[in-house]
Order: structure tokens, then sequence, then C-alpha cells
């Protein structure tokens, strides 16, 4: 086995045990029981379960931290302000766990996720703590059909899906973002890897110069940075942008180069 991967899988159980210390710890061990029962049930019966059939987003206010802690993601993001009162739209959503952060927040939340286990994780885990004002939809976002558009659309690291579930290509994407969102509403984007050769494979952003411009054929890209891993091995570093719909979009100047080095906001 490849060195790299060894290092993913010790990462794997290292956060394993120290989400079941913290489970005991904060009271929170039957629930742990219960969801990572449903991640075994979905390692046997879902193709392309994340992390080794372990959790990718985590919560930290039920003491599970996964590859991805969302307190973690949400103080780099700094975007709090935009979700208060807001209409949420998370587009893959996981096992709800950034849903139910946002939802804290938020007027209500909409999670759309094709895999049926995660939203059993998401709905369990919004009873235990008593978030009543986010649902979760079982479709992927291309067949997705909403009756409403939202004030905020999350798209993190889901224009395509690394377990080959969804792509409907970037600019298809983004223009179905847009028609969800109301009049001056907000995409909160996150990349896939901006370190990629840019040549079209799975998780390859490398060419976010040329996707920054169909970005800003249907937005107004206000901000943006790359945004710090949790993890050593399991984990990149991402381009995180905010973008606010505008009837008047125009060209942007984006160097990815010096957008890699970049940890502080840009504000255009």
């Amino acid at each position: 086995m490849p060195l790299r991967l060894l290092r993913i899988r010790g990462e794997v159980i290292w956060l394993r045990v120290a989400d079941m210390v913290n489970g005991i710890r904060m009271g929170h061990l039957a629930l742990h029981r219960r969801l990572i029962g449903i991640l075994r049930e979905q390692k046997r019966h879902w193709k392309g379960a994340y992390v080794q059939g372990y959790f990718y987003q985590g919560l930290e206010d039920i003491g599970i931290y996964g590859v991805k802690p969302t307190r973690h993601r949400f103080r780099q993001y700094q975007v709090d302000d935009l979700l208060k009162g807001a209409e949420v739209l998370d587009i893959g959503s996981n096992s709800g766990f950034v849903a139910i952060y946002c939802a804290k927040l938020a007027k209500c939340v909409v999670g759309v996720e094709l895999n049926p286990y995660l939203n059993r994780i998401a709905y369990d885990t919004a009873a235990y703590i008593g978030v009543k004002n986010a649902k979760f939809v079982e479709a992927d976002f291309e067949s997705y059909v909403s009756d409403k558009q939202f004030d905020v659309v999350l798209s993190l690291s889901n224009h395509h899906t690394i377990d080959g579930n969804l792509d409907m290509g970037f600019e298809r994407h983004v223009a179905r973002v847009a028609e969800l969102l109301r009049d001056d509403g907000v995409m909160l984007f996150e990349s896939h890897n901006v370190f990629g050769p840019g040549k079209g494979g799975v998780g390859d952003d490398g060419d976010m110069e040329r996707k920054m411009q169909i970005i800003a054929k249907y937005f107004r890209v206000e901000r943006y940075r790359m945004v710090r891993k949790f993890m050593n091995y399991g984990d990149i570093d991402k381009l995180f942008v905010v973008a606010r719909k505008s009837a008047q979009p125009k060209p942007i100047s984006f160097n990815l180069e010096m957008a890699r080095r970049n940890y502080e906001w840009t504000q255009l």
C-alpha cells in the first residue's frame, strides 16, 4: 500500500479514537454508536463511501470532527452574517452537519443529498440536537426541483463529486445555482484541488482561472481566499469564493498561481 494511503488510514483511525473519547466526554456516545451503525450500513450497500466509510463532515457540537470539522471551516469562511435569517440551500449536504450548523443561524435550510444513509444521519442528528428548520431531500443536484428560490446556496466542493455520482459540467452547475438564487442572492463556493494539472480529471480544479470566468458570467465575485485543511494527509487546502448573483456580471482578473498562496481575503 502506498505511504500516503497508509498515512490517511492512520489519520482516520486517530479520528475514530478521538471522536469516541469526545462522545464519552460530552455524553453523546449513544448518538455516535447509532450514526456509526448507519455508516456501516452505507459501507456495505452504497458505492463510493468517502474516507474509508467514516465521517467526511464533522460537527464539533456532538464531538464528531470527521475529515472536515464544520466550525473549523466556517471560522475561515467568515460568512455567518450572510446566513442569518436566510433561506439556504446546501448542495450535496453529505451527513447534514454543515446544514445543521447553518440552520442555527438561518431561517431554514434545505440539504440536497443523493445518499440515503447520509440523509438518515442528518435527520437523526438534527432531531437529537433539536434543529427543526432543516430538511433533507434525497436527490442529486441535477434532478433537484424546487418551487422557490433561496438567499444563499452552498456549493462546497460539489460542482462534481469524487464518488462519481454527479458531474453535470461546471457551467451547467453554476447556471443552475444562479437559477435557484433570488436576485442579489449569494453563492458560497469551495473548490476541489486547485493544485491539480487542470486537465479535467476527477477533483481537478487546476483550471480555476477558466472556471472563475464562468462564475463571473452569472455572479459578481466579492471576495476569495484559500482555506486550510484539517487533516494532514486526508484533505487539501481549497479556494473559497463568495459571489453574488448579478444582472450585470463582468469578467474578473484572477491569477490562480497568486490565489493559491493567498490565505487572506482578496476583495473585489
